[in-house]
């Protein structure tokens, strides 16, 4: 009887692999961005392309993937020009999303790690896309100035964002950065006990260019004071927070 010897699962050297024996490689995933900027095409997304590009690499910062979203490849690609001028363009991959489509922006929101949302009127557009991150798991920060969007999804998508790990930030823009900076200005002056009871906030604008705002702006507002009862409702079914108690 012949002595036994081990087999290999190896073809012999003269011997060419059988393909359907072998298993497939696994392509590689598609890659996931620090940042995706959706609506970058509209008037302020623009605006927020050309901030985000002084970010990336060779520039010393923390953000290093950038992706552009939008209903339109060309128009993404034309804001994407007019932010980097007069300089070229630079390869920035761009993602095509429409806040009709829920599969397009599960696909976006899975490629990103932060969305910036600037796509407005939100309470048009805006929940589909805080929707699409919280299902995600990724952080979702908007420009909103509109309070019963930002109210209803806390009270639509705080559980689910909540279990995912997706943090949604509204109102990250004109409307509230000032007004916020210059709480926190104000709160750091009170020594404690002391403490700060209300401030009230003006804002003056100067320009040396004539100031105009954009149809979304004014959309927003339009569909907001025309939709007034719907947020005074929404806050009648929510329980009231509770106020901070000062002592002195």
């Amino acid at each position: 009887k012949p002595p036994r010897t081990s087999q290999s699962n190896s073809p012999h050297p003269s011997e060419s692999p059988n393909p359907s024996s072998m298993a497939a490689p696994v392509p590689p995933g598609p890659e996931v961005f620090d940042v995706v900027i959706f609506g970058a095409s509209g008037f302020t997304g623009k605006y927020v392309i050309r901030e985000a590009l002084k970010f990336l690499p060779p520039n010393a910062s923390p953000l290093r993937s950038l992706a552009l979203a939008g209903r339109s490849r060309d128009r993404v690609a034309a804001a994407l020009r007019w932010a980097a001028a007069p300089g070229p363009a630079p390869d920035v991959p761009i993602l095509v999303a429409d806040a009709s489509d829920p599969a397009s922006l599960a696909a976006v929101a899975a490629r990103a790690r932060v969305l910036l949302s600037c796509a407005g009127p939100f309470r048009l557009h805006g929940r589909q896309v805080a929707a699409a991150c919280a299902e995600a798991g990724a952080d979702c920060l908007d420009i909103s100035g509109e309070p019963e969007f930002m109210e209803r999804v806390e009270a639509d998508l705080h559980e689910v964002a909540a279990k995912n790990g997706s943090l949604i930030v509204s109102a990250c823009g004109f409307d509230s950065i000032p007004a916020e900076l210059g709480f926190l200005f104000n709160s750091r002056q009170w020594t404690p006990p002391s403490a700060p009871l209300s401030v009230v906030a003006y804002v003056n604008l100067e320009s040396d260019r004539k100031i105009v705002g954009n149809f979304g702006t004014f959309q927003s507002a339009v569909l907001g004071v025309a939709n007034a009862s719907e947020l005074q409702a929404l806050r009648r079914s929510r329980p009231r927070p509770a106020k901070p108690r000062v002592s002195y």
